[in-house]
């Protein structure tokens, strides 16, 4: 059996293709991906594979029979792992085949094919996807080496150009908003107020800034408490906001009041106890936690969510004129990989190693074979033949594990 029997595919569903009703029953769970990946690499018609499942897509990359149409692969393996059909859903799953393969997950690792451009989690879960591959050694030589390249072209994408390099969430989005604020002072006191998610992300990305104090107030003070020690900070109640407020550089507030917490008074008031020292708001909640005009004063400065959707949208626009940069080093990576998969099929793993194998078993148990009754015959050829492969397989794991070694060494 030579290479030519094997091709390297992906088949998917992305939000590009379907619904998000449509991919929800389809999702693997980190907790299943590996049972997922040996499933899928245990199946007859399938070499090699590793499964990438996000909130986004669900893609499935294997080197599988040319007798096979993928999504039929793909198919199989649902019924035998979660029972779902998906024959209803054949039509939102996309193939492509040899160096598109390896074009379609250099553009998802480049965050150019992502649901918001210059996303910038993807990589990470690429490297999830291919670890959990390799923990069940269901990729091989020729996984190994698109995952790595893929890697690669994330990298360089995101140090050589603006892509990757915009902030892709409001909390993002809102603390690149202030940076500029930021370098402007020196190592600036910063009040949070609110405890969720959303101040969760600003704190961890503030973390990474030039910032002095962090201060968290929320209307239960030993949760504000219990949040603070996260961020070496501390915690107040909301009835300490007026204090709060003159102490501050930088207000990062988001609530689920339905009113606001934070009145024109209150602000005005802190401004004038600041001796001319500026205050900025970043107010992120909806509706808004801060009720104030911010024009009225030079020395009081309030952003809010539209201010950073117009943020975003001119990033978005900076990362759209870089995506020429990116697709350049696409195009590189993607004639490397072409070049080593044409002379990967002349390689004796791929292209001989099985026959060889086979023959040499036929020409030993031949003679054995043309003297044992039907039954017995057929019982003793496919134990000779799978016995064959498992010896097969150990070479070739051998192999890939080298491959792996190599690749990892050559991306550092």
């Amino acid at each position: 059996m030579s290479f030519a029997k094997w091709q390297l595919v992906v088949c998917g569903i992305s939000h590009k293709s379907s619904e998000l009703s449509d991919r929800e029953p389809l999702q693997i769970g980190p907790d299943r991906i590996a049972e997922a990946n040996s499933l899928l690499g245990g199946l007859p018609e399938v070499r090699e594979s590793a499964i990438v499942s996000t909130c986004n897509r669900v893609e499935f990359y294997v080197v599988a029979d040319k007798s096979r149409e993928a999504i039929d692969i793909v198919a199989d393996f649902y019924t035998r792992f979660s029972g779902i059909d998906i024959s209803d859903l054949g039509q939102k799953f996309y193939t492509k085949k040899g160096r598109h393969v390896a074009d379609h997950l250099f553009r998802i690792a480049a965050s150019i094919d992502s649901m918001v451009l210059g996303e910038n989690q993807i990589v990470g879960q690429l490297r999830d996807a291919y670890t959990s591959a390799c923990s069940v050694k269901s990729a091989g030589k020729l996984i190994h080496r698109l995952f790595h390249q893929a890697f690669r072209v994330g990298k360089a994408v995101r140090s050589d150009t603006e892509v990757g390099k915009g902030a892709c969430s409001v909390s993002g989005a809102s603390v690149s908003l202030l940076k500029s604020r930021i370098a402007e002072l020196k190592r600036p006191s910063v009040l949070f107020i609110g405890v969720n998610q959303m101040i969760f992300l600003a704190a961890s990305n503030m973390l990474k800034l030039d910032c002095g104090e962090f201060m968290f107030a929320n209307r239960t003070p030993e949760k504000a408490v219990e949040f603070a020690s996260r961020f070496h900070g501390v915690g107040y109640s909301l009835d300490e906001l007026p204090s709060l407020l003159e102490k501050a550089d930088i207000v990062v507030t988001c609530t689920s009041s339905p009113q606001p917490i934070i009145s024109e008074q209150m602000i005005l008031k802190a401004a004038s106890a600041r001796n001319g020292r500026k205050l900025t708001v970043m107010d992120m909640a909806i509706p808004r936690d801060v009720e104030y005009n911010a024009a009225t004063r030079d020395d009081i400065e309030i952003f809010d969510l539209d201010d950073v959707k117009r943020f975003i949208k001119h990033r978005q626009e900076q990362m759209v004129q870089a995506i020429p940069q990116a697709e350049v080093i696409i195009d590189r990576r993607l004639s490397e990989f072409t070049y080593w998969y044409s002379h990967l099929l002349h390689e004796p793993l791929y292209n001989g190693l099985e026959d060889t194998f086979q023959a040499i078993r036929m020409e030993e148990l031949g003679p054995i074979l043309s003297q044992l009754p039907p039954e017995t015959k057929s019982s003793f050829d496919k134990a000779s033949r799978r016995l064959v492969n498992r010896l097969l397989q150990i070479r070739i794991r051998a192999e890939d594990d080298s491959s792996k070694e190599k690749n990892e060494r050559m991306e550092k």
